[in-house]
């Protein structure tokens, strides 16, 4: 009689020296930070939580080999990285999934691996996964099925973050708010703004600017982020604590803010792309049938009430980038226009070949497709590169080994099938043979002489971006 092969799960727990990617990710879009408590089930040797800690994060962490002992607790975020796909038993990673999401209070974190993600020979099927050479259990999800299996488990559609990472929200409103800031990008900053200037003078008390100093920047970051001044509720309490002891108003704040402190070319440059985040937002929302975007957050409603005046106007300038989307000629006029600009080019098959970082700056029915494929599969790096083909409504993200030197490997894709709704993580073995063209340097680069030399050589038209590695034998790929 035989028996079940002995399955050690505990063996899958991974030292790390760095923040895993479902954290990683999670503190660039801003769910990690200091002020909000972070529990990890299933934390594996803690590395995550120890790293949170040194950074001042309110961290703990539980797991059934490592720490059985720590007590499971509510937090507002919680993460279950990696998790699900280490459990043989499917019965067993039903109740973790709930039990993980019960425990949060704002937002779960779910990632596993996916098909495609490594090479599976060598592994030995056994139920719906694999067994490892290590006695370890894996079980590779297609990333429609692991979205589908948080939304039945939740009871909310997830939002991808990356290919097998997906986060959840409880509140709608909290939902929105993600959406809209990670489709804002990182613009937020504080170089639009200079501090007040010090003058001398003859008394000991310091002039007001220099007083309320971090007030005045909160407001003016604030403005320059969404493209409008601050009602007073939306500003930290160190702000309140700092007007209260200086016993300034707030509406003083703001008044020298103006007057001294934001600068009005940088602020109405704000208010424009503001403006444009909402009505790609509101766009994606409708087409993506997102069910919380019906429920904005406060702030987002003031943003619409302040730049549109009501959610109506907003809604009917919205559609405007859906019937772009939806008329293939149009998008094709406008990835035309932005190669033209410089912001990517068009290889051979007519497809926008553009480099992740400037993904902000295309037009705003760009903007939407991209969109459409980041709600999918989660957000494209800065490094990555990003193809669009919007005749047969696909979006390919290729990930680069080095981008830095002349040729780069492409190591990996994300393919998005907008149609489909489905999204597929392939190995590569394929080189960027264009990168000047992608990255827009000038034409006297040194970068442009080794294409051109390399073109000669093998016979390569101008609009050849992308080439596999086999037809480019004699090519090194750091050449």
């Amino acid at each position: 009689m035989s028996t079940a092969p002995l399955v050690h799960r505990h063996r899958t727990a991974m030292v790390r020296h760095t923040l895993s990617q479902p954290m990683s990710l999670a503190v660039r879009h801003g769910l990690v930070r200091q002020g909000v408590a972070i529990f990890d089930f299933g934390c594996g040797q803690g590395d995550d939580v120890r790293a949170l800690i040194m950074a001042g994060v309110e961290a703990r962490g539980w797991d059934p080999h490592f720490a059985p002992n720590e007590e499971v607790v509510e937090a507002e975020i919680v993460n279950l990285g990696f998790v699900l796909n280490v459990i043989e038993d499917t019965a067993e990673r039903q109740t973790a999934l709930e039990r993980a999401w019960s425990i949060s209070r704002k937002a779960l974190v779910v990632s596993v691996m996916i098909v495609g993600a490594v090479p599976l020979d060598g592994l030995r099927p056994f139920g719906d996964g694999y067994l490892t050479s290590r006695g370890t259990f894996q079980k590779y999800y297609q990333h429609a099925e692991i979205r589908a299996v948080v939304a039945r488990a939740v009871g909310v559609e997830p939002v991808a973050l990356a290919p097998g990472i997906f986060v959840a929200f409880r509140a709608p409103e909290d939902e929105q708010e993600f959406l809209l800031e990670r489709r804002r990008g990182r613009r937020a900053s504080t170089s639009g703004y200079a501090t007040g200037r010090s003058r001398k003078t003859v008394t000991a008390r310091p002039e007001l600017h220099e007083r309320i100093g971090p007030a005045l920047t909160a407001v003016a970051e604030f403005a320059l982020h969404r493209g409008r001044l601050p009602h007073a509720e939306e500003m930290p309490s160190s702000v309140h604590d700092l007007l209260a002891t200086e016993r300034v108003s707030f509406a003083r704040v703001v008044e020298t803010c103006i007057a001294s402190t934001l600068n009005r070319d940088a602020f109405d440059e704000a208010e424009r792309i503001s403006r444009e985040d909402l009505l790609v937002h509101h766009a994606l929302g409708t087409l993506n049938r997102t069910k919380s975007a019906a429920r904005p957050s406060p702030s987002m409603v003031r943003d619409i009430r302040t730049h549109f005046g009501s959610q109506q106007k907003l809604a009917e300038q919205a559609l405007e980038y859906l019937h772009a989307l939806a008329d293939p000629q149009r998008t094709v006029d406008a990835m035309r226009e932005c190669a033209e600009e410089g912001l990517g080019t068009l290889d051979e098959d007519q497809r926008l070949v553009i480099d992740g970082s400037r993904i902000e700056g295309l037009s705003g029915a760009l903007r939407c497709y991209t969109g459409c494929a980041s709600y999918l599969a989660g957000e494209v790096e800065d490094g990555d590169l990003v193809r669009l083909d919007p005749l047969r409504k696909r979006l390919t993200i290729f990930r680069l080994a080095d981008p830095k030197i002349p040729f780069p490997a492409i190591i990996s894709s994300i393919d998005v099938d907008l149609r489909r709704q489905d999204v597929i993580l392939r190995a590569e073995d394929r080189i960027l043979i264009r990168k000047s063209q992608v990255f827009g340097l000038s034409a006297r680069s040194k970068q442009r002489k080794l294409e051109a030399e390399m073109a000669k050589q093998h016979g390569l038209g101008p609009d050849k971006i992308v080439a596999r590695r086999s037809k480019i034998s004699c090519l090194s790929a750091s050449a």
